[in-house]
């Protein structure tokens, strides 16, 4: 079978259909890691996308439940897969702390820690005065406290790298830029028309996130792109020893700091308009001038953090911020949407779609992923 797209979703199924026994291809039209995997911060948050009373509210309990802790299993088999596969230096099993700014954010956010250690979730709420034990540079007056919930850094590039490499030894045969015209049940299979001819196969999986729109039309207003924009700056003495959010833009602001000191920051989308073609992964230079601006306006005496590079990188986002798992034609599944959670439920579900490829039976935790929860005309779009 085939498998289109070169992510971490791509890869990931890859690697679980040969885990599974099936005869692999994947193909990709740049290079592994080429979109929002091999951009993005490097964050394995096993939460959902929305805040989780948000969740409850939107899907109600059991459905907000289920996903919470399909983005936790995700997270847990990402670390065992790094591990079984021996990838080196790409993952560290640090949390993160999700800034709060105002009393209201702070009242929220201990809302949130509430309802999650209700429903046995590990959260916790941190005060001003803990945050400051955690944090050797004073805290801004802006900061209020923060909550803390488990998670992981990830070098994203490295472990796609490694995931991929233990694909290729298990049979998996990955070509890289090969670009994909069209995906078409035939009844008995599926023809992939690429830009080296026709693929024959028996059935496929369209992982291409931001770009699945453009090989399903019907989900191209349904996955949206959207472009997150990163700073890397030169390495610095150890301040951060977890990951961090802040909402000082609408659209929030994450960094942590890599084993070498670097800081890796990313937000900011809010402080201009989004570009007229996410999906070409292209700075916006005031994206890229605001992005130095955060940590100095959150810590005052941490001095200035000029960037040394930064890139840009087209996230896939869905109206409910869930993604997207389906069977969109005959043999031919379409996956993406992940709302920059793609790192924690990337893995599960690729390993659940594997399942359900392999026994024709869709795992209950995929239900509420269903292309049929969109109303049509967000899916004729």
């Amino acid at each position: 079978m085939v498998v289109v797209g070169g992510g971490l979703l791509g890869v990931c199924c890859a690697y679980w259909l040969a885990r599974r026994g099936k005869s692999v291809l994947l193909l990709e039209r740049e290079y592994i890691a080429a979109g929002a995997t091999g951009r993005n911060a490097g964050f394995v948050l096993p939460t959902t996308a929305r805040s989780y009373p948000d969740a409850v509210a939107t899907h109600g309990v059991d459905v907000a439940r289920s996903l919470r802790r399909l983005a936790i299993d995700g997270a847990r088999l990402l670390a065992d897969i790094v591990a079984d596969e021996a990838i080196a230096g790409a993952h560290r099993d640090r949390g993160s702390v999700h800034l709060a700014l105002t009393d209201d954010q702070a009242l929220k956010s201990r809302q949130e820690v509430a309802l999650s250690q209700a429903d046995g979730f590990d959260e916790s709420w941190l005060d001003r005065r803990e945050l400051a034990d955690l944090i050797p540079t004073p805290l801004g007056r802006r900061i209020v406290g923060g909550r803390a919930v488990p998670g992981a850094l990830t070098n994203s590039v490295a472990v796609v790298d490694g995931i991929g490499t233990a694909a290729r030894r298990l049979g998996v045969t990955i070509r890289t830029g090969v670009r994909v015209g069209s995906v078409r049940a035939t009844g008995s299979g599926v023809v992939i028309d690429t830009s080296g001819g026709p693929v024959h196969a028996t059935a496929a999986v369209i992982a291409t996130n931001a770009w699945l729109g453009e090989l399903v039309p019907r989900l191209s207003g349904v996955v949206r792109a959207l472009q997150g924009q990163v700073i890397a700056t030169r390495p610095m003495p150890e301040v951060f020893r977890f990951g961090m959010t802040a909402p000082l833009t609408a659209t929030g602001e994450y960094w942590h700091q890599t084993p070498d000191g670097t800081i890796i920051l990313g937000g900011c989308r809010a402080v201009t308009t989004a570009p007229s073609d996410p999906a070409a992964q292209v700075p916006q230079p005031a994206v890229h001038e605001a992005l130095q601006t955060v940590l100095p306006r959150l810590f005052p005496e941490i001095g200035p953090t000029p960037a040394v590079r930064g890139w840009a990188g087209a996230m896939a986002v869905t109206s409910d911020e869930l993604p997207v798992v389906d069977e969109v034609d005959e043999s031919v599944w379409a996956v993406g949407g992940f709302n920059g959670h793609g790192m924690s439920y990337g893995p599960i579900i690729a390993s659940l779609l594997a399942d359900w490829i392999c026994t024709a039976t869709r795992a209950p935790a995929l239900a509420p992923l269903a292309l049929d929860r969109f109303p049509a005309e967000e899916r004729a779009r």
